[in-house]
């Protein structure tokens, strides 16, 4: 298929189709890299609200309270969606990331990861330490089929390969 060809096949996409696509990739990734956090660090899932509020406020959010916990949520979860809603608009402007999905999606869940570690999190309130082996793999790994992946095969499976 030719640029100009799929050019209007990405402009064709119907918009419901488009947002289930990323509300399926942003929620699914969400909660699978939020479980991750919790079984990893053997922390009940209002502790992680509470880390991830810490980008906000810093150390003193662990003594937060359950709505420091619940703006760590929603962060946590505006963030999948703004990784979702990129690659599933990319995958409309170039379709092969939904064809080789099992490729993209892994490779952009690396993408995200060091995002996530050498940029957003150095420039958050919460300081920044970059976790030491095993932890470190893990962390890689769930980002890599957990979070990528699961969002190459939302638009993989809600938008088709072409």
């Amino acid at each position: 298929m030719t640029a100009a060809a799929a050019a209007p096949a990405a402009a064709s996409r119907p918009m419901p189709k488009v947002l289930s696509a990323i509300v399926g990739a942003g929620l699914t990734a969400g909660v699978f890299d939020f479980s991750l956090a919790c079984v990893e660090s053997g922390k009940p899932p209002l502790f992680i609200g509470k880390a991830v509020a810490t980008g906000w406020f810093g150390k003193a959010a662990i003594q937060g309270g359950l709505d420091v916990s619940l703006i760590g949520i929603a962060s946590h979860f505006f963030i999948m969606f703004c990784f979702a809603t990129t690659f599933v608009l990319a995958s409309l402007r170039e379709p092969a990331l939904r064809r080789w999905f099992f490729v993209a999606g892994p490779l952009y869940g690396a993408v995200i990861f060091d995002v996530m570690r050498f940029i957003v999190m150095p420039l958050s309130a919460a300081g920044y330490g970059l976790p030491k082996p095993p932890i470190l793999f893990i962390e890689f790994a769930g980002h890599v089929f957990l979070v990528g992946l699961v969002i190459a095969s939302w638009a993989r499976g809600v938008l088709g390969r072409d």
